[in-house]
């Protein structure tokens, strides 16, 4: 199974696509959950997923140890220009399933929906031994990921999005494919992007093959790997309880000790 990369064209253009996110308010939400959950202070962090650096840049400002990964090596250059004057920070190729280094962090995050992803169980199974593995004692582990109940209860619908700035204007139609049987809805994207400059039209096509998840389900497979859930809320919302009309929900885990 490969895990899914942005193409290159998508790779140019992939920070203009989620602009409205707010990468601010959800390391906000990340360092609540530190607050609250974690026995000792966080240092360093794996930033599972890392994308351009969204979260990882901020972190790494706010005085973190920061290590990013991602499976794509033409996301990880656009994080590492956007980030050159960070000491704190590095960004790595890796792929979350056997990626080996030799250190262990305070905490891991897994932001944007990044280990649904990872869509079959055997491979769920070895990022989330992966990850354990390079966690120190009573680590902690973020992530967020649909929501089984919310997924069937409304269905995924076709989608439009128009988004530009000064270089090019982007039209982005999302049509899903839900595949309830296997967890798994499958998003195809076709993107048209104009070029502004030289008025030229580029026409991208990528699926995106995402895994939901049901609590239950979640925690069986959080606790089988060695991690204690601590919590399962609504993405952002740290106090409100989990049901059919959450769409993204965020687990909260720390790893369990072994008995000597």
């Amino acid at each position: 199974m490969e895990l899914m990369v942005f193409k290159e064209e998508l790779a140019d253009v992939y920070d203009l696509i989620y602009q409205d996110k707010n990468y601010e308010i959800e390391c906000d939400f990340v360092e609540e959950i530190f607050r609250k959950y974690s026995e000792k202070p966080i240092s360093t962090l794996l930033d599972a997923g890392c994308g351009t650096g969204g979260h990882a840049i901020p972190l790494a400002k706010r005085n973190y140890n920061v290590v990013g990964s991602d499976i794509s090596e033409m996301i990880i250059e656009k994080a590492k220009e956007k980030s050159k004057n960070i000491a704190n920070l590095e960004f790595r190729v890796m792929d979350l399933r056997d990626f080996r280094l030799h250190e262990k962090f305070d905490a891991c995050i897994a932001m944007f929906a990044v280990m649904g992803y990872i869509t079959k169980n055997s491979d769920v199974v070895k990022a989330l031994n992966n990850i354990r593995r390079h966690l120190k004692p009573n680590g902690i582990f973020i992530f967020d990921v649909w929501n089984g109940l919310a997924v069937m209860r409304t269905l995924p619908e076709q989608r439009i999005k128009e988004i530009e700035n000064d270089k090019v204007r982007i039209l982005r139609v999302a049509i899903p494919n839900l595949r309830a049987f296997d967890h798994i809805c499958e998003v195809n994207y076709k993107l048209i992007v104009l070029n502004k400059k030289e008025g030229t039209f580029n026409e991208v096509n990528e699926k995106h093959v995402v895994r939901f998840y049901f609590p239950q389900e979640l925690k069986y497979y959080l606790e089988s790997a060695g991690f204690e859930v601590l919590k399962i809320c609504p993405f952002l919302d740290l106090n409100g309880n989990v049901d059919e009309n959450v769409w993204n929900i965020t687990a909260i885990t720390r790893i369990v000790e072994q008995e000597k």
